[in-house]
């Protein structure tokens, strides 16, 4: 196991998700949403410019690791994130962290499986010192339920020789189950989450089985990043 970087602590995971969505209320391209679907597009493969306006398309249930071009104006990577601003209800960690080589940021989207209508959204470079993000254009992402020729250049073994943290989780015990699990990619991506509930397993990425108590309960979640590493948590009521 090896544990989440210490900046996000469970309760600055918090903070930290509400800050940036107030920032990027600001955000003057911000992110763009489609109820249209399709089942064939075209889009860009292999390495990924920064910024870019020509979408990365994914499909529903897709997991991947995207290979993004350094931008020049980022001379240093400290107290700096991705974030895919209104993201949270459609891809399963809307933030997190990179893992670089130098020359690119690694960044994983999981697509949620529930996805049933295309969402056009755009990935955003945040430093979370500043509270400001590097520009206004990010990465467009289309996000679509059915896709014949999704992005398919996946990068997890350069991610995965790179970093080796597993995701931080945090609870929202005021909301719905369906949004009760927040997740913060620590460079590695998302590979599964087991919540524990009352002795009982259940998928914290698909959360619409919970026991209607849940939120009373003590929730123990162990997640795994694409690499294989975990860490576990658990969060008293």
């Amino acid at each position: 196991m090896k544990p989440s970087k210490k900046f996000f602590a469970n309760s600055v995971l918090v903070l930290a998700l509400a800050s940036v969505a107030v920032s990027f209320q600001n955000c003057s391209a911000g992110s763009s949403s489609d109820s249209s679907s399709t089942t064939s597009a075209e889009g860009l493969s292999g390495d990924i410019p920064y910024p870019s306006s020509t979408p990365v398309i994914l499909s529903s249930g897709q997991n991947i690791t995207l290979r993004v071009a350094k931008p020049s104006s980022l001379s240093s990577l400290t107290n700096w994130m991705w974030v895919i601003y209104g993201g949270g209800s459609y891809v399963i960690a809307p933030q997190g962290l990179f893992a670089s080589d130098g020359n690119y940021l690694y960044i994983s989207v999981a697509v949620r499986s529930s996805l049933t209508a295309q969402r056009d959204l755009r990935i955003y470079l945040y430093n979370y010192s500043t509270k400001t993000y590097l520009d206004g254009n990010g990465i467009k992402i289309s996000l679509r339920p059915s896709v014949n020729n999704p992005y398919s250049s996946d990068y997890v073994s350069q991610a995965c020789s790179l970093s080796s943290y597993a995701p931080t989780f945090a609870v929202n015990r005021g909301v719905a189950s369906s949004s009760a699990v927040l997740i913060q990619d620590n460079g590695a991506g998302v590979g599964s989450a087991v919540c524990q509930i009352s002795g009982t397993n259940y998928d914290c990425l698909n959360t619409g089985g919970w026991p209607s108590n849940w939120a009373s309960q003590t929730i123990t979640i162990t997640g795994f990043n694409r690499c294989g590493q975990n860490a576990s948590y658990s969060f008293s009521p």
